[in-house]
């Protein structure tokens, strides 16, 4: 299923684009659904992170798990935190939680960045119009093509979860760290499918709008608290979610995917930053996935494999809003108080806003 494409002239059709989106969300038992937003200025940008830009498809060691991909992760993550460590008020308590504050800090890294907010999202869009020097000259913003994309997260974290349930194979093969006999396996494969619809788990009272959408350094924490007894708790099918810890192995201890099926998991972290928090940034946490021999021959004709819009599963949560006119609304954005400011909120970019009140 192609990606839902929608064209917008000015700041009204676009906030009554997005109003749109989100009622093909809703249902009426649901409070308004919560929508994920990334703003690019370039339509033909692909959703991949900026790792998977710089090293393609996870060539694996010899049969080991470890890649060249995890080792381009490890190296920057080891340098940043000796570098960086004592800047920060509060430690990320796990890799991916640094992974957040390292691609917010233009660190390469397999996360992929979104806000909740549609008009910080329009803004970064369009950035080129509002932050003079950051862009070369005029001509990047002839040439400026934005697009605002908007995901469904929750929708999408269900379908990992419902492939999860379906995928006995993958089941087993994440399973294999806890050393299990085959009785033990199975055992817990039971307690897998016991849990079996998510949604009878996950659909609460009152949240429906925040259903699915995991924090997943919280769960891995809560594994690493219980690790002594994981085995035990998984066996007996008590306090840890089974589907948590499948989570935890793909996305936070990178193991390696044979496929492409399943798409990045959406993720909400504590915020480290004061940018992170007014740039209301979530993320998109992308597994590592086994290079396939086809892959080469899409990459030669411009495809990337990785990128999520030619995920099956994430096609139909995502839409690509394209920006026409983006001179005219970056206008009509600053006319409503709205200007580079809201996504950079430091001293330099605030004195800027006073000096430099216009589109360049």
């Amino acid at each position: 299923m192609p990606v839902r494409v929608e064209i917008v002239h000015n700041l009204g059709e676009y906030m009554n684009k997005v109003a749109d989106i989100a009622g093909k969300c809703s249902s009426k038992n649901m409070n308004p659904p919560i929508l994920w937003f990334r703003g690019v200025n370039n339509e033909r940008y692909s959703l991949i992170p900026s790792l998977f830009r710089k090293i393609m498809g996870a060539e694996k060691i010899s049969d080991a798990n470890y890649t060249r991909m995890h080792y381009a992760e490890d190296i920057r993550t080891q340098h940043y935190i000796a570098k960086n460590f004592h800047l920060l008020s509060s430690e990320p308590s796990s890799r991916v939680e640094w992974l957040e504050v390292m691609q917010h800090h233009q660190i390469n890294t397999r996360v992929l960045d979104w806000s909740e907010s549609s008009m910080h999202s329009l803004l970064f869009a369009l950035e080129t119009f509002f932050v003079d020097g950051k862009f070369s000259d005029t001509q990047s913003r002839r040439m400026c093509a934005p697009c605002v994309w908007v995901l469904n997260p929750k929708k999408l974290n269900q379908k990992i979860l419902q492939s999860l349930a379906g995928d006995d194979k993958l089941q087993i093969s994440l399973l294999e760290d806890l050393n299990l006999s085959s009785s033990e396996t199975a055992k817990i494969m039971k307690h897998i499918q016991t849990y079996g619809d998510f949604a009878r788990y996950a659909e609460t009272e009152g949240t429906g709008h925040i259903d699915y959408i995991l924090n997943l350094s919280s769960i891995n924490d809560d594994i690493q608290r219980d690790r002594v007894r994981l085995k035990e708790l998984l066996l007996n099918g008590e306090v840890i979610n089974p589907y948590y810890y499948l989570i935890s192995r793909i996305y936070s201890d990178g193991f390696v995917l044979p496929d492409r099926k399943l798409p990045p998991l959406c993720v909400v972290h504590p915020y480290h930053s004061e940018r992170i928090r007014a740039q209301k940034g979530v993320f998109g946490v992308f597994p590592f996935y086994e290079e396939q021999k086809q892959d080469e021959i899409l990459r030669k004709y411009g495809l990337i494999p990785d990128a999520m819009e030619h995920n099956m599963l994430a096609q139909d949560c995502l839409c690509k809003i394209l920006i026409r006119n983006p001179e005219e609304i970056a206008i009509q954005l600053m006319e409503n108080g709205l200007n580079d400011s809201w996504l950079y909120p430091e001293m330099p970019v605030v004195s800027s806003e006073i000096e430099n009140h216009k589109i360049w």
